[in-house]
């Protein structure tokens, strides 16, 4: 069966929904519980930065959507709201990692806070340069879609770590929620694999180098140099 025999499949209109779900739940204790209540407060830039990201969320269902309906011209031409949506996001999550960040030291938060800093900033390099790479090869669908699906898991990284919440005897939670985000991408090998019996070279090369990425955060973020350069960019002196 070829490429384009699949190109209807409805697989990532159900990811996309999915991805929708997952975030839902996670912030659900922290986010939209307490927002119901009365109760959650933030500054303007987490409100922001929590619209957009659920903004891409509902944009990627709705390309999805238009995919397989084969309104071809109408996602192209909504195309340019989505690279909007990602610099606004990038730049916004930036703001909100040096607000957590700075918020959660001066609360007595330890190395993970500080290291968790440099972590962000890189998760925000990397959805960016997702995107970036999707735009570039957006001539070529199959590409495409599996690079926006790419920078769509790795932003949901923040929803996942959250789960913690709903399920606290779940050992190392941070290691765990990582692992548990990054093994959606074994969802969509395994959909390729059974669809067109090959894994397309996206998840190969992009999709390795995001979990890469993402193992090294993990086994570095409490390290010296993470240290040091968290505290660089924040301005703080050296430990």
């Amino acid at each position: 069966m070829t490429i384009r025999a699949t190109s209807r499949s409805k697989f990532f209109l159900y990811m996309a929904f999915g991805f929708l779900a997952i975030a839902v739940i996670g912030f659900s204790t922290t986010f939209f519980i307490p927002l119901a209540r009365g109760t959650f407060r933030a500054p303007p830039i987490i409100h922001i930065h929590g619209a957009l990201l659920f903004a891409w969320l509902l944009f990627f269902i709705l390309q999805a959507s238009l995919i397989h309906k084969r309104r071809i011209l109408t996602h192209r031409q909504l195309g340019l709201m989505g690279a909007a949506l990602c610099v606004a996001i990038v730049v916004s999550g930036v703001l909100v990692g040096l607000y957590a960040t700075r918020r959660d030291l001066a609360a007595g938060g330890d190395d993970l806070v500080l290291g968790q800093f440099v972590n962000i900033l890189i998760e925000m390099v990397l959805f960016g340069s997702l995107v970036a790479a999707a735009i570039a090869f957006r001539r070529d669908g199959e590409s495409h879609k599996r690079l926006l699906l790419l920078a769509t898991i790795s932003a949901l990284a923040p929803a996942w770590l959250r789960f913690r919440h709903l399920f606290p005897a779940v050992p190392n939670p941070f290691v765990t929620f990582s692992l548990l985000a990054d093994s959606l991408l074994l969802l969509a090998i395994a959909r390729d694999w059974l669809a067109i019996k090959r894994v397309h070279p996206v998840y190969l090369w992009a999709g390795g180098a995001m979990v890469v990425v993402h193992v090294i955060e993990l086994l570095a973020i409490r390290s010296t140099p993470w240290l040091r350069l968290s505290r660089w960019l924040l301005g703080e002196p050296a430990g």
